[in-house]
């Protein structure tokens, strides 16, 4: 990176369950650290800060690590790795500048065309002063049409609803999502619609999601019926809306929605691992996604080459050592 001397954040990029589990051996020397420097940093029940190197402010901030919406999973307790390591200045939390970093290392044209699933967002602003074709756009619920705009507060928003959008095909260049998929109860469908929406030479879909790496299969939570109705199939898991209240989680996401998204027309779709306390991302295993549409931009991805795999391999062979001697 250009602006750190901080080693990348990207540990590896995945393309199915059976290339993950293909790597499992070589990453639990790695895990083993990671979780170390985990507790080590963990160290009170109480809001606090880490420094970290924030990609979207260029500075060092103080990331604001929290307890909500923690769990107990394998005997430890953990805050929920993705949501917490807030800048203070942007304002993004883990996953959000994540998917700011891989999208800062793919350099795409400030001229560009982009499509943001969010309008009233300290995101949607800091994307728009990046890429003054930016539309953005927020989901006002069935009775809206899209594509139209509508009074909300002091300002209008628009409306698109992801299953069905308004924009003529490859009218984008890049489309991004922040945590939407996961309220899509036909999720194949709104990966066809951003398929569709992309420029079929280079576009390209970055998105985030809630991701579970020990699911090679998609777990449904929940469906809608042909009345309408939401048929529940597991407890109702509710998550924050920018627009206020709370959206129902339809799935859980697994390896196989990288197949889907080349099944609806995408030629390659990726699982970017990431993890770096340097940058304020904690925890294990957390991803970013992309979709690419034409044909491979040689030297565009994220590798799992990239200093942060090495810096980690050495630190975790180093451990591993002092281990076997002790």
């Amino acid at each position: 990176m250009a602006e750190t001397l901080l080693p990348s954040i990207w540990l590896g990029q995945f393309r199915s369950a059976a290339e993950w589990q293909s790597r499992i051996a070589d990453f639990e020397a790695m895990h083993e650290v990671c979780a170390d420097i985990d507790d080590r940093l963990l160290w009170s029940r109480r809001p606090f800060a880490v420094k970290g190197w924030c990609a979207v402010c260029k500075s060092v901030q103080p990331m604001s690590i929290r307890w909500d919406w923690g769990n107990i999973s394998g005997g430890a307790v953990s805050p929920a790795w993705t949501e917490i390591a807030e800048c203070p200045s942007c304002h993004f939390n883990s996953r959000m500048r994540a998917l700011f970093a891989l999208l800062s290392d793919l350099q795409p044209a400030p001229t560009g065309s982009v499509y943001l699933a969010e309008q009233t967002t300290l995101g949607y602003e800091t994307y728009k002063a990046l890429f003054p074709k930016l539309v953005g756009s927020e989901y006002l619920g069935p009775t809206f049409s899209p594509g139209h705009e509508y009074p909300m507060d002091s300002k209008t928003v628009r409306h698109e609803d992801i299953c069905r959008l308004s924009f003529a095909d490859e009218a984008f260049d890049l489309v991004l999502t922040q945590d939407v998929f996961e309220h899509v109860a036909d999720y194949r469908r709104a990966f066809a619609e951003c398929c569709r929406v992309l420029n079929s030479k280079h576009g390209r879909l970055l998105f985030t999601i809630p991701f579970f790496a020990n699911q090679e299969c998609t777990a449904v939570l929940a469906t809608i019926a042909k009345d309408g109705s939401i048929q529940h199939i597991h407890p109702p898991e509710i998550h924050g809306n920018p627009l206020g209240g709370g959206s129902l989680c339809f799935q859980h996401f697994g390896w196989d929605l990288l197949a889907e998204l080349r099944q609806v027309g995408f030629s390659d779709a990726v699982g970017h691992l990431y993890y770096g306390p340097w940058q304020g991302h904690f925890g294990r295993p957390c991803f970013v996604f992309s979709a690419r549409k034409g044909a491979s931009d040689e030297g565009s991805d994220t590798s799992s080459a990239h200093p942060a795999s090495g810096f980690l391999a050495k630190l975790a062979t180093h451990v591993a050592r002092k281990a076997k001697d002790a």
